[in-house]
This record gives structure tokens, C-alpha cells and sequence, in this order.
């Protein structure tokens, strides 16, 4: 939001260009996510699903390196999983440094080690392209999981609020097991 102030008038521009960034990511994943979906339908499912797992693979070590994604510094508001936290950063940073005085044949091992997990996530897309009927699903599915990799608490945050606003309110002294409540059927 920018300010100006020139001879009395205050002039307020508010850009919302987070929201423009949000939905545009989603767009680009679906769209990903459809071009797959079409090109597995005519019989490149191989290249299809080899390129949707090296776009998802690709994404999510980019929100990593660009710190768009990481570990929570402290666990929940209530303090709960602190030390999960710390415990996960401390692993990874000596992961790292691990990696970094390897020699070539544990580098050689850590690069088959990746590539067999690449490919039995590629295996998974595959299979995922197989299960989509329809081309608006398949971009709906890519833009619920973009959802979850760039606003991973989307969905918790959403059940709280639906969970907080459901909960009946507490009426302190009040008999509320269903004999309370047919007693006071009685009285009325």
C-alpha cells in the first residue's frame, strides 16, 4: 500500500498482488497438471508422468532454497513439537554438512538413493494419470496439491475455523446431557 499526499488530498493505492501471485500459481500448476493429463491420454504417459513428477520434484526444491517452504521455528502457538522442530532443523543441517565432506562413492550412493526415490514417485504419477477420467479433475487435483505446496496450512487452518465456529457455546451450570434436557421438557 502506497501513500501520497499533495495540496490536502491523501490518495490510498492498495495493490493485492499477493492474491494475483496465488491464483496465478494455481493456474500454472493446473495448467501443468492438465497438459500432463493430455498427454497421457494419447499415449505418452511415460513423458507426461516423468514430467509432472520433475515439475512437483523441482517446485518444491525451489520453495525450499527460497525459504517459501521450511521447518516452523518453534512448533505450534502453545509451544507444542518445539523440540520436533529443532530436533528436524538440527537433522538437516547435519544431513548437510554430512553431505558436503562426503567422499564420491557416498556421493554416488546419495545420487542413487534420489533417483530411486524419483522414480517411485514418478511410478506414483503414473498411476495418478491412469485414475483421471476427465481433464478438469486432473487440473483440479494439480491445483488442490499446488494449494497444499504453497499454502501448506490451508486445509488446518480451515478445519479450525470450521471446527471453532460448530462448537456449542458452554453454559456453565447448565444440565446439557439429554436426561437434563428431557426433564426440562417436563417442567415446560
Amino acid at each position: 500500500m502506497s501513500t501520497s499526499q499533495k495540496d490536502g488530498v491523501v490518495v490510498n493505492i492498495q495493490t493485492q498482488s499477493r492474491m494475483y501471485e496465488i491464483v496465478a500459481t494455481l493456474l500454472a500448476i493446473g495448467a501443468v497438471g492438465m497438459i500432463a493429463y493430455a498427454l497421457a491420454q494419447n499415449g505418452w504417459l511415460e513423458i507426461a508422468a516423468t514430467m509432472l513428477t520433475m515439475f512437483i520434484t523441482q517446485l518444491m526444491r525451489l520453495l525450499f532454497a527460497n525459504g517459501l517452504l521450511r521447518v516452523p521455528e518453534g512448533g505450534t502457538a502453545k509451544g507444542e513439537f518445539a523440540g520436533t522442530a529443532g530436533f528436524v532443523k538440527t537433522a538437516i543441517s547435519e544431513f548437510k554438512a554430512w553431505q558436503a565432506r562426503s567422499p564420491i562413492w557416498r556421493l554416488s550412493a546419495l545420487a542413487g538413493g534420489y533417483t530411486l526415490l524419483f522414480m517411485g514417485f514418478r511410478a506414483l504419477m503414473t498411476w495418478a494419470l491412469g485414475v483421471f477420467t476427465n481433464i478438469w479433475v486432473a487440473g483440479a487435483a494439480a491445483a488442490l496439491l499446488g494449494s497444499l505446496i504453497i499454502f501448506p496450512q490451508l486445509f488446518s487452518r480451515a478445519a479450525k475455523t470450521v471446527t471453532g465456529r460448530l462448537k456449542a457455546p458452554s453454559i456453565e451450570g447448565a444440565d446439557t446431557t439429554a436426561a437434563g434436557a428431557v426433564d426440562d421438557e417436563k417442567e415446560a
